[in-house]
């Protein structure tokens, strides 16, 4: 029989910035309600994210991801479920999906810590935009 999604694997990304060794960060993920959402366009709103969220079940939180400079969004957010199940359900069935007219990226985070919110690059948004040479109108900048 065919399967109805495609079983999610983990990404082997480790967050040097944690504070944590790595086996403590993927213990941390693996009993995490907190997804971090990627590749969002700069004008997706926080009621956008809770009604497309709302899909695999009750939204603890949305944490907008900013410029740590201009507090603009700059194209993450942080989602908090109140279920285990819910963030796995999140996972199979959302990533890869459109929301706001982009294809959203997401992947389990260890959990929303104070001051994450803002993006990590030089100029004060994402590191990886630093990189980007192409400007995607539809995201609201580059990349």
């Amino acid at each position: 029989m065919a399967e109805l999604y495609v079983q999610y694997e983990r990404t082997p990304y480790f967050d040097r910035h944690s504070g944590m060794t790595m086996e403590e960060y993927h213990e941390a993920i693996e009993r995490s309600t907190c997804l971090y959402v990627g590749n969002l366009s700069y004008y997706t709103t926080e009621a956008q994210i809770y009604d497309f969220f709302a899909r695999c079940g009750e939204v603890k939180r949305v944490v907008m991801g900013l410029d740590k400079f201009q507090k603009t969004p700059c194209g993450f957010c942080f989602v908090d479920y109140y279920e285990p199940n819910d963030t796995e359900a999140a996972i199979r069935f959302l990533n890869g999906m459109r929301l706001d007219d982009r294809q959203i990226r997401l992947d389990r985070d260890p959990g929303f810590v104070e001051g994450r919110q803002y993006g990590r690059g030089k100029s004060g948004g994402q590191v990886r935009d630093e990189y980007r040479t192409d400007f995607d109108l539809g995201r609201g900048g580059f990349g």
